[in-house]
């Protein structure tokens, strides 16, 4: 027995023995690896490509940035929404489109919606920057009514220059780690900066094609425009008048009224729909309460017959008892009339 404890201890002290040794080892190594990670800069670290200070002497600093300008041009985003109702909407397209000819813009976009009884035409229209108030005071005139009219206006200097300064900088930092490319020596620093230059680039990719579309919608202003066609008759018949109306017009007006009598019609049934909907709980809580008001008169009425029914079935008999007894009564006495 004894024995067996001896050995058990000694199997015990080897494990615990070969698990120390383990781990010394594995901490040793990772002591190493984090001083040979300490030693590599990843690309974006703030000591990044300083060991390459030793390798172009000539450059000793980041590249200038020239500032921004003294005086400069304020950079303006300005839109126009309008909602038109035209008796002509092709004709109304057509005066819209000439007044931004005129101004110097252009049509950007149409598309015409046509029904049986409507006709819609959506549209968009750029002017010159600038041009957008004298657009939106003129562009009524050739309709019966403006629904809408609204004009948006968002200043993006700070945004735009600052842009065009990221551009820069970053194009001469380019140009900066590809002076220090061609100097590298190993093929570590190769890669280090092969990969801010990729970096670097995405950035100025991405900074131009902002720059760009700043320019575009600072340079024209954008308006979009829905033209609807008018369906009121004294609107679209201006000239009818009730001393020159011609059978045409009187069909057109009858017309106009059967079909507005229609719609009125429709709607009020619509209408009546929707209030039923809105009404079905009140309106079976009312009739479950009739329902139970009816069965308990009903239960009521049954058992008042029940009872009139009981009460007769108790009288008939003490009637045909009392029609007997005087039954038998007046027989005695015949009988007795006659013994005498």
């Amino acid at each position: 027995m004894r024995k067996h404890h001896i050995r058990l201890a000694i199997a015990i002290f080897l494990l615990i023995g070969s698990m120390l040794f383990v781990g010394c080892s594995a901490v040793n190594s990772d002591i190493g690896s984090n001083e040979r990670l300490d030693d590599w800069e990843a690309p974006g670290d703030a000591n990044y490509g300083k060991d390459f200070e030793n390798v172009v002497p000539d450059i000793k600093e980041e590249p200038n940035v020239s500032p921004l300008p003294g005086v400069y041009e304020r950079k303006f985003i300005e839109n126009g929404y309008l909602t038109l109702r035209s008796v002509d909407v092709d004709k109304t397209f057509k005066s819209l489109s000439d007044l931004a000819a005129s101004l110097g813009g252009r049509v950007v976009s149409y598309e015409q919606n046509v029904g049986e009884t409507f006709t819609t035409i959506t549209m968009q229209v750029a002017v010159p920057y600038g041009k957008l108030t004298d657009f939106m005071e003129h562009a009524g005139e050739s309709a019966t009514k403006i629904e809408l009219q609204s004009v948006t206006s968002a200043e993006v200097t700070e945004d735009y220059y600052d842009t065009k300064l990221r551009i820069e900088s970053t194009e001469k930092l380019i140009e900066h780690y590809r002076t220090l490319l061609k100097n590298a020596t190993t093929i570590e620093e190769t890669l280090q900066v092969q990969y801010r230059i990729d970096e670097l680039t995405v950035e100025l990719e991405s900074a131009k094609g902002r720059l760009r579309l700043l320019d575009y919608l600072t340079i024209e202003s954008h308006i979009s425009i829905t033209i609807r066609m008018e369906e009121d008759p004294t609107v679209a018949k201006p000239d009818v008048t009730l001393k020159t109306m011609k059978w045409s017009d009187v069909g057109y007006l009858m017309k106009n009224g059967i079909k507005k009598i229609g719609i009125g019609i429709a709607l009020g049934f619509q209408y009546f729909l929707i209030f039923l909907v809105y009404a079905a709980p009140v309106i079976v809580f009312i009739a479950l309460i009739l329902l139970i008001i009816w069965f308990v008169r009903r239960r009521k009425k049954q058992k008042r017959a029940a009872l009139t029914a009981a009460s007769k079935s108790t009288v008939v008999p003490e009637q045909v008892e009392k029609v007997a007894k005087l039954d038998e009564v007046t027989s005695q006495v015949q009988n007795e009339s006659i013994q005498e």
